[in-house]
């Protein structure tokens, strides 16, 4: 396969061969982040017990899901692997070892449906809070199926470093997000206005659309003949070795996910104020770190696609390139949420007055929670980029242990103590996930530079492969 002359001038493990991966899956990403920026700003407009529902509920459902999408996103450090060991046919394999998982994953899902439902009545928010939680979460678990198809999909391009497809396919699920977000929150002709229930419906149309498109070019005929992509199978071997890797890197995630999930619940616990200023702040910052889940992903991939050609010199170079990127990224939203944070709380004020929720209220803690935010955005760097280059490595056993440590063992324990015990409300609980975000990257910092990451051999051997 002859390279074009604009890839041979892109030096390996520079500037331009990251931002070539990386800028299409930010951009992806930013498309998605502003997706939900703008389902909770339209839910902050149509009700304040709606806007502070749909974080809890969407944190809890993710909570659910994550394990699930964590495996199945991970094919695409197989796929980035066996594209670098130029192994190809296997890529299509590994694709349809992520469907058959998405299908499985799917029927989970709706098995965790009841038992979700009742932690809302156990959790100590407001009975019409709760209710419009229930609602939510209901349509986003029942449609989870489509959440893990999308990632293990969308990988058979991210893996390969194709990655302006993904970009494009986003682009066009959030187009169709914004429109049915608006119709259906706040009703238009003979549309109902249906609030968080119309947010929700909107975000899993906008999924299935994704996913239709992601396989249509998958089971195209010109990959076909490359990646063998048409052919129907199901891999027992690669399919143990993807859950082996992937099922650590989803428990990361759930074990991320779902002491976020315990830190929101606690903050409930506090008042309505407290929990629609962290809602606030949870949105704004994902503003910052959500687009650099794309920079994570193109670690990974040049990672992987490196170590299946054993270059790990140039996999650990790509690393560090990746970290002064993202830094510089992250650096310039903490300024701006250190000097623009009335422009950006602002944003939710919209045209409801409630008096059970001043919104002078949510300005004053809201400028000290996002000082907060602009700090731990230094450790949140280090901790996308090396989880990132960890996961391409195939080294996500570890990344496991350190997620038990710093969340289950500091993190939600440090919160509860902090405002159950110790009463120290809101800002305490912010200052212990602003220290779990800076420990937590500076323990995957340390990981990477120890090279145990370079020992470790997650594809099999031609040999050892199931022809």
């Amino acid at each position: 396969m002859a390279l074009s002359s604009s890839t041979k001038l892109i030096k390996p493990g520079g500037f331009r061969e990251f931002f070539r991966i990386a800028y299409p899956l930010v951009i992806s990403n930013a498309a998605t982040t502003l997706m939900h920026f703008i389902d909770r700003l339209f839910l902050s407009w149509s009700s304040p017990e709606e806007f502070a529902a749909c974080i809890p509920a969407s944190v809890l459902a993710w909570t659910i899901l994550s394990i699930l999408v964590g495996i199945s996103e991970y094919s695409n450090s197989f796929v980035a692997q066996f594209y670098g060991a130029k192994r190809y046919a296997s890529i299509g394999a590994t694709i349809w070892q992520g469907i058959w998982f998405s299908l499985f994953g799917g029927i989970v899902c709706l098995a965790f449906l009841p038992a979700g439902l009742m932690i809302f009545d156990h959790v100590g928010h407001p009975s019409d809070v709760i209710l419009h939680e229930k609602r939510y979460f209901s349509i986003i678990l029942s449609g989870g199926v489509f959440f893990i198809l999308k990632e293990s999909l969308s990988s058979f391009y991210s893996g390969r470093g194709k990655t302006k497809v993904i970009m494009a396919v986003n682009i066009i699920a959030n187009l169709i997000n914004a429109v049915l977000d608006y119709a259906l929150i706040f009703g238009v002709g003979f549309i109902p206005a249906m609030g968080i229930r119309g947010a929700a419906l909107a975000t899993l149309i906008s999924i299935i659309s994704a996913c239709l498109i992601f396989f249509a070019l998958f089971a195209s005929i010109s990959n076909s003949r490359l990646y063998d992509t048409r052919r129907i199978r199901f891999d027992f071997p690669l399919m143990k070795r993807m859950i082996r890797f992937g099922a650590p890197s989803g428990v990361q995630f759930f074990l991320d996910i779902s002491s976020f999930t315990v830190f929101v619940f606690i903050i409930g616990r506090l008042g309505k104020i407290e929990l629609a200023v962290s809602n606030i702040a949870l949105s704004i910052s994902s503003l910052a770190w959500l687009p650099m889940l794309g920079a994570a992903m193109a670690t990974a991939t040049l990672v992987g696609q490196y170590i299946g050609r054993n270059d790990y010199e140039t996999a650990e170079k790509s690393t560090y390139t990746a970290l002064i990127a993202v830094e510089f990224y992250m650096i310039l939203f903490g300024l701006i949420y250190i000097f623009l944070p009335d422009l950006l709380l602002s944003l939710f004020q919209g045209e409801n007055t409630n008096t059970d929720i001043p919104f002078e209220d949510i300005q004053e803690y809201g400028r000290l929670i996002l000082l907060l935010v602009a700090l731990y955005q230094i450790g949140d760097a280090m901790n996308i980029t090396f989880s990132g280059a960890l996961r391409g490595a195939g080294d996500t056993s570890f990344a496991m242990r350190a997620n038990i440590i710093c969340s289950w063992i500091l993190f939600a324990p440090g919160t509860w103590l902090t405002v159950v015990f110790f009463q120290q409300g809101l800002i305490g609980a912010w200052c212990w996930a602003t220290a779990y975000i800076i420990l937590l990257g500076g323990v995957f910092f340390l990981r990477f530079r120890s090279g145990y990451w370079k020992t470790i051999r997650m594809i099999p051997a031609d040999s050892e492969e199931t022809q």
